[in-house]
């Protein structure tokens, strides 16, 4: 393709990797690049013709009906589609970063290759785009990070009727199975039905999934021990280890901004790190492993009815201040998170908690609204599942950073020492600490947040810093990749890039000709090309709607599209 050469430089321009949950838009977890926002108003429309010549190939015939026809030519002549198909793209540099320019530049030039279409591309500032994009947007660009890390967050959102796009998508047999698949407590048999589900939708298609983030960790060479990184999407502390020495202090940089200490008060990434390493949940993610497992609970199980889960607390815990931790904290936490509601808080996760009861200071019950919720597990190990001290924390309004540092109100793997937001701050090990996360495996952590990104890169590469996290240019890690002062450690990302195609008001003369014209583009879009020359490969090519790395994850819209 000549798009290979045309925009080998976008990687001089390319956005940062790393995303952060966001309360933008209609959903909280639109993914949000973290990269300073274009001017104002920057808006491009791009005048397009379509390829002619050898570029084109025999399938610009389509309209003719040829029977030589195939691939995407042949699935548009067969529904009666003439061609070149006029499509028109919406998609945002400010929300979602720079290098979206590049990467909608790059489908641009794939679909036209094909001699199939003809692309304008719009690019609409982050408030007006989050406005318009239900009522006058047909085909647009969209991002996703997850609430949990479940398939089921990828599946419901997206494709039960009146879901969050708005896209006029609505499958009775698609609903079934999400119905089912929530319900379904045998991972295996759970596992299958998100398999099937996937695959049937990618026969309706009404999105098209693009890429999937890596998450991505430099560290310096005497670090031993990298942090892990899987599919909970949590970044942890307590495995981190330099130079062989378990007392060790680590260096670690992000640009990741913290909003508040305060689980009801926040919703995003740079917040959400910080609590989980300092506060414990009922249920929490072992490393390796995104299925929760019980950290404050010794057991948790439904009812037979399905409308309670019942968790047992473990005997004799204590917060790192001395006060008892037991299941009237568990309640509080959740009482409060309803009670605050704050619209920076992750409140909006409870839909499925009706109440929350205390039958002995070791047993706590959640009341749900519907039966054998399999997501509930996920959600009690969410951003909305530190459990808080009673004794600290108001009931009723959010509890200042300076005063929970304070009390010493810590009962996860480390207790912070010193406090100054979004500039440093010093966690220790809690030697109290016994869950999930193992015994730390340092003597402490050094967190220092950075304005800009670069300077991170040159103080992980300096050894001022023994890790970087989040977020540093797609450029920078192909830079540090061949330094020999620090290495680069991959893991699988939440976040997803994908295309939104309203299903009634897209191309298409009718139902039939609107589906061809998304199997057309499917056919015509190469993922490997914009992960590699666009992102540096910071992002992989998504095959399916829930990423590698969850159960039930397949390649269903590949496999069925031939890419």
């Amino acid at each position: 393709m000549a798009f290979s050469k045309k925009f080998a430089a976008a990687l001089a321009v390319a956005a940062t990797a790393g995303l952060v949950l966001s309360a933008c838009g209609n959903s909280k977890h639109e993914d949000t690049e973290t990269t300073t926002p274009p001017a104002a108003d920057e808006t491009a429309a791009a005048e397009t013709t379509p390829a002619t010549g050898d570029e084109a190939g025999d399938e610009t015939e389509a309209a003719g009906g040829d029977e030589t026809l195939t691939g995407a030519a042949k699935v548009l002549a067969d529904a009666g589609v003439a061609t070149p198909v006029a499509l028109t793209i919406q998609y945002n540099p400010d929300h979602y970063g720079d290098a979206s320019a590049e990467e909608y530049g790059a489908i641009k030039e794939q679909l036209e290759e094909t001699g199939l279409f003809t692309v304008t591309l719009n690019s609409t500032e982050w408030v007006t785009y989050s406005q318009e994009r239900i009522a006058n947007y047909s085909i647009y660009q969209l991002g996703w990070f997850p609430d949990y890390p479940d398939a089921d967050n990828y599946l419901s959102v997206f494709f039960s009727k009146d879901n969050f796009l708005g896209n006029k998508f609505d499958e009775p047999a698609v609903q079934a199975l999400i119905d089912e698949q929530r319900v379904t407590t045998d991972e295996a048999a759970r596992a299958e039905l998100i398999s099937q589900l996937q695959s049937l939708v990618a026969e309706y298609l009404p999105t098209l999934p693009l890429l999937q983030g890596r998450q991505v960790a430099v560290i310096g060479t005497n670090v031993n021990e990298p942090p892990v990184l899987d599919a909970s999407f949590q970044f942890r502390f307590a495995n981190i280890q330099k130079d062989n020495d378990p007392t060790a202090v680590v260096k670690v940089g992000t640009t990741d901004m913290v909003t508040s200490l305060d689980p009801a008060g926040s919703y995003d990434n740079g917040s959400y790190l910080v609590q989980t390493n300092v506060y414990p949940m009922v249920l929490s993610f072992a490393p390796g492993n995104p299925v929760p497992t019980p950290e404050l609970a010794e057991s948790c199980e439904f009812s037979e009815d399905g409308a309670t889960y019942t968790c047992k607390i473990k005997d004799g815990l204590k917060w790192a201040n001395g006060n008892t931790l037991d299941a009237n904290d568990v309640k509080f936490t959740f009482d409060r998170q309803l009670t605050i509601a704050d619209p920076e808080g992750p409140s909006s996760l409870l839909g499925s908690l009706d109440s929350v009861t205390v039958p002995d200071p070791l047993t706590v019950e959640f009341h749900l609204n519907a039966p054998n919720d399999v997501t509930w597990e996920q959600i009690l190990a969410s951003p909305v599942g530190p459990v808080v001290d009673d004794e600290v924390f108001s009931a009723t309004e959010l509890t200042p950073d300076a005063d929970i540092v304070a009390a010493n109100a810590f009962a996860g793997a480390y207790t912070i020492k010193t406090w100054k937001i979004n500039e440093v701050a010093e966690f220790t090990p809690n030697p109290d600490y016994a869950g999930v996360q193992g015994t730390p495996q340092n003597g402490g952590i050094i967190m220092t947040y950075y304005k800009e990104s670069s300077n991170m890169r040159l103080n992980i590469e300096s050894g001022e810093d023994d890790v970087a996290w989040r977020s540093l240019t797609a450029t920078d890690i192909a830079s540090l990749e061949s330094s020999d002062a620090v290495e680069v450690v991959y893991g699988p990302g939440g976040e997803i890039r994908y295309i939104v195609f309203n299903v009634e008001t897209m191309p298409g003369d009718t139902p039939e000709q609107k589906l061809a014209i998304r199997q057309a583009i499917a056919m015509s879009i190469d993922r490997d090309e914009l992960s590699e020359v666009v992102y540096a490969g910071t992002y992989s090519p998504l095959c399916s709607y829930v990423p590698e790395g969850l159960p039930g994850a397949n390649t269903a819209v590949c496999d069925l599209y031939n890419q």
